[in-house]
């Protein structure tokens, strides 16, 4: 009885937690070439970033995933040195060829804004019976808890996606979205390329 009622203690919790924070990642934009009725095949994933490590981890996560949903994909840095500059068009075009890469996926932020912002705490109310050290205290049948607020600073990124086929050289699939990044951008991007994911699912790109 007792591990039942700490079970459900620690699920309250854990609801709490979830209704406290906010998702990382907004759709804002998804369209699609409504002529174009294919899966994904062969695809060159190129992510514009600053700074290198941020566009081989994004790259070398959205390969892999495409991977794990039977999709060939390539990273652009296996085939790329790491750009002092933009990768010229031309470059990648000859590569595109050499490789017989069927689609192009470009990812790049088009958009920042800085956002320093206060969340207050609140009084919650959870299953009793077992407590531990939280700042609450007993009722007969349930704990009040109350969480400190907390003093966050954000950036949020305006990134779009886009996807063209190579063998019509034309913009088939656009995905425009909004990354809120309140620790590591690295940290960020997992839980991005999940959301692009469905969302090439349900475009019924893959």
């Amino acid at each position: 009885m007792k591990n039942s009622l700490r079970t459900r203690f620690f699920i309250s919790l854990m609801l709490i937690a979830l209704t406290t924070s906010c998702a990382s990642t907004k759709t804002l934009h998804v369209w699609k070439d409504d002529g174009y009725h294919q899966p994904l095949r062969k695809v060159l994933v190129i992510a514009v970033a600053e700074l290198d490590f941020m566009r081989n981890h994004f790259e070398n996560v959205l390969s892999e995933s495409l991977a794990s949903r039977g999709i060939e994909a390539i990273p652009s840095n296996k085939v790329f040195p790491q750009p002092e500059t933009k990768i010229d068009r031309a470059a990648i075009v000859a590569k595109v060829r050499e490789l017989g890469i069927g689609n192009v996926l470009v990812a790049r932020t088009v958009s920042k804004k800085e956002v320093s912002d206060f969340q207050p705490g609140g009084i919650y109310f959870a299953s009793a019976d077992f407590y531990s050290s939280y700042d609450g205290f007993y009722t007969d049948s349930f704990v009040v808890v109350s969480t400190p607020g907390r003093e966050f600073d954000a950036d949020y990124f305006t990134l779009v996606t886009n996807i063209y086929d190579v063998s019509s050289e034309k913009l088939i699939w656009t995905y425009l979205s909004q990354v809120k990044v309140e620790n590591s951008r690295e940290g960020a991007i997992n839980p991005f390329i999940d959301t692009l994911m469905k969302q090439l699912e349900a475009s019924k790109l893959l």
